[in-house]
């Protein structure tokens, strides 16, 4: 769950500083890349895009900020249909957003003849109030001011002073880009010491566990104990070779975790710390229900984790124990391998860190 956590927080922030580079991009007056970077989030309208969560999955006001941003700059370049249809979809979202309801207004006068979209010069590099909570949307050296109030003999000062605004809230926009990075890769980076950790935690496993009798078979995220013979003979009656196996596993698994030398990225004293789950299997017979798990298979994780339990300091709500479907053994499921499948295996795991507080 953790990792599902961490990845969700890491596709939120990928946008933000997504939209943010389109903020700074339309800034400097780079309208075409600021049209590139916003294209590339998707459609922002609850489906997914190339490299994002769409809408469902991102912040809110991050993907309202997005779609401002589009239409200010679809608006700078001319795009005045695109630029209210932007809009639009903010509205279906926000009715309330006052950016795009004084967009929409000051387009619906321009296409009245009402209004006219007119250049504004200014010496050096404009101030562009690029963020998606600026009343007025202003992109981009000698581009087109949309401004949301009336022509008058005040709108030039009143522009100039807009602008102030904006700058500020640009810089609040290059601090909060910043911001974001740092935290992205400070994720990137925990998600990189934790797998370290998670490869050391299994390989330790993977060693101490290896005996005659038992394959190891060391995957991504687990390590699985499969017996080379059927623990099992019949029912949940369980054989010699099988109990004593079991019980030695137990006893290396209390080891594992009390040795503070077992695993590297572990606390002093604290050894390796792991989760077991006991898997029972079975085969299906004629008559009985071919798939779904079996009572007969629940109990022979029962009576492994016992004998797992027999000789250390482990106890039974140390192991997770299920049933397995009758159609996934650790052996292909073919009439001479059913003996092997009469069995149990196991799957160990390490525990994810405590978050920090």
């Amino acid at each position: 769950m953790a990792d599902v956590t961490d990845s969700a927080r890491a596709r939120a922030l990928s946008l933000q500083l997504a939209v943010n580079r389109a903020h700074s991009a339309a800034r400097t007056g780079d309208l075409d890349l600021a049209a590139r970077l916003l294209d590339e989030l998707g459609g922002l309208d609850g489906g997914p895009g190339p490299g994002s969560d769409g809408g469902a999955g991102a912040d809110h006001a991050t993907v309202l900020a997005a779609l401002n941003l589009r239409a200010k700059v679809h608006a700078q370049r001319g795009e005045l249909t695109e630029a209210d249809a932007c809009w639009s979809r903010v509205e279906a979202i926000a009715p309330d957003d006052p950016d795009a309801a004084a967009g929409r207004r000051t387009l619906a006068k321009i296409a009245a003849g009402r209004r006219h979209a007119r250049p504004v010069v200014h010496t050096g590099r404009v101030a562009v109030i690029a963020a998606a909570l600026a009343g007025v949307a202003l992109i981009g050296g000698g581009g087109w001011l949309l401004a949301n109030g009336d022509d008058g003999d005040g709108q030039s000062s009143d522009s100039v002073a807009q602008a102030d605004t904006g700058s500020e809230r640009l810089r609040e926009e290059s601090r909060r880009a910043d911001a974001l990075k740092e935290r992205l890769a400070a994720l990137e980076t925990g998600d990189t010491a934790a797998a370290a950790r998670r490869d050391s935690t299994l390989d330790a496993v993977a060693k101490r566990l290896a005996m005659p009798g038992v394959e190891i078979r060391r995957h991504a995220d687990d390590v699985q104990l499969v017996f080379s013979t059927g623990v099992f003979p019949y029912d949940s009656v369980i054989s010699p070779q099988g109990a004593s196996a079991l019980t030695e596993i137990g006893r290396r698994l209390a080891d594992l975790e009390s040795d503070p030398g077992a695993g590297t990225g572990a606390g002093a004293g604290s050894g390796t710390a792991v989760e077991t789950t006991v898997v029972g299997h079975s085969v299906a017979v004629p008559g009985g229900a071919p798939s779904g798990g079996s009572v007969v298979a629940l109990n022979r994780a029962r009576v492994a984790a016992q004998y797992l339990t027999q000789d250390s300091d482990l106890r039974l709500t140390d192991f997770r124990l299920v049933s397995a479907d009758q159609r996934r053994g650790p052996f292909p499921a073919t009439e001479a391998n059913a003996p092997r499948n009469r069995t149990v295996t196991l799957l160990i795991t390490p525990k994810e860190p405590p978050p920090a507080s």
